[in-house]
């Protein structure tokens, strides 16, 4: 199966546990030996229930389910080739394939919150007070945004580059994977050290930070 994104299903129409395919254990040793046709089967089979039994439920957001769903299967594929099958068949193992990668995701959109709170303190630990006027707000604004991109300048180019495309300029995480050429995965990771980095070279310029990353 490709990488395309898959239809979005209706949950309506989704309950329990799915019927196992007829002749099965056929089909998998098929799909094992990089038959296409048979693992396109599987997908069509049991995809529909792992979207809405399982990740809606559990990531509470369509979109979410749907990318979970797609990292499920290509995950399925390439770990196809070491799956024993046993009855009832194959949409247990899937099953846990698709709540690892949900929960998975459930850590990372966590953690992306924790970032960004850590960030603003960050951010706002450059401001040193309130502005007297519209003019010396506007002003020390730009003078915020200055020291900012001057630490963004000392940091890793791929670590500046995601903190401004992700934090600073707040682009969607899929967007930002695409421009940093990653999966969205890495780009959590790449997105967390950079701020640990960021964290460390206002603390060299004597900025005091509140909070941990």
């Amino acid at each position: 199966m490709g990488p395309r994104r898959p239809a979005r299903y209706s949950v309506r129409r989704v309950s329990g546990r799915p019927q196992t395919l007829p002749d099965e254990e056929r089909l998998v040793a098929r799909a094992q030996r990089g038959d296409r046709r048979a693992f396109s089967q599987i997908y069509r089979a049991y995809a529909r229930t792992l979207y809405g039994y399982v990740l809606v439920p559990m990531l509470g957001d369509a979109d979410d389910a749907e990318d979970c769903l797609r990292e499920t299967f290509l995950a399925a594929n390439r770990a196809l080739p070491n799956y024993t099958w046993k009855p009832p068949g194959i949409y247990g193992w899937l099953k846990v394939l698709a709540k690892n990668k949900a929960r998975d995701l459930l850590r990372a959109s966590g953690r992306r919150q924790r970032l960004r709170g850590a960030f603003a303190e960050h951010v706002d630990a450059f401001g040193g007070g309130t502005a007297a006027s519209v003019g010396d707000e506007r002003l020390e604004r730009e003078q915020l945004r200055g020291q900012i991109d001057a630490v963004l300048d000392t940091l890793n180019p791929r670590y500046a580059k995601v903190l401004r495309l992700r934090l600073l300029e707040d682009r969607a995480r899929d967007e930002c994977a695409e421009m940093m050429d990653v999966k969205v995965g890495t780009l959590d990771v790449l997105l967390y050290r950079a701020c640990r980095s960021f964290k460390q070279a206002c603390e060299k310029r004597g900025v005091a930070l509140g909070g941990e990353l």
